[in-house]
């Protein structure tokens, strides 16, 4: 039996759910956190910027070249790119459905191998990570991937 999975992601939430049968409930299998993905940058920044001195005795500061949150939440993606990797080399899935963040949607494009990449079925921009499974499943419906599936 081939098996589905939709993640379901934000920067500080990816939510990966399973299908199994096209009129089986959806069945959530992992919730992976990234706290950090909410933080300030204020409150991520360590110290200020650089500071380098010019040919003339004068200094200058450098800015950095990506925000604290940003960077994090690339990471975020990285990561779960590289879990669905894992997954699909396991056999885990044969098909994949990503519905996240606009922003998010795109970091995940970015950090998902080609070859997990060619699994997927569907996507939508849309942030739905904190909604409750009833409504996760209404959104999936409207996917139409159980009438694929079947």
């Amino acid at each position: 039996m081939e098996k589905t999975w939709i993640v379901v992601a934000n920067s500080s939430r990816a939510r990966i759910f399973q299908l199994d049968e096209p009129h089986a409930a959806l069945r959530e299998i992992e919730d992976l956190a990234n706290p950090l993905g909410r933080a300030d940058n204020k409150q991520l920044a360590s110290d200020g910027e650089g500071r380098f001195g010019g040919p003339a005795g004068q200094s200058h500061t450098a800015p950095g070249q990506e925000e604290p949150v940003a960077h994090e939440v690339r990471l975020f993606a990285r990561s779960v790119g590289e879990r669905l990797e894992l997954a699909r080399g396991a056999n885990r899935y044969q098909h994949l459905c990503l519905i996240a963040a606009p922003k998010f949607l795109g970091l995940l494009r970015e950090n998902t191998h080609a070859s997990t990449r060619k699994l997927v079925q569907a996507e939508l921009a849309r942030n739905i990570a904190s909604f409750s499974m009833q409504d996760i499943e209404e959104c999936v419906a409207t996917l139409g991937l159980r009438r694929a599936l079947a």
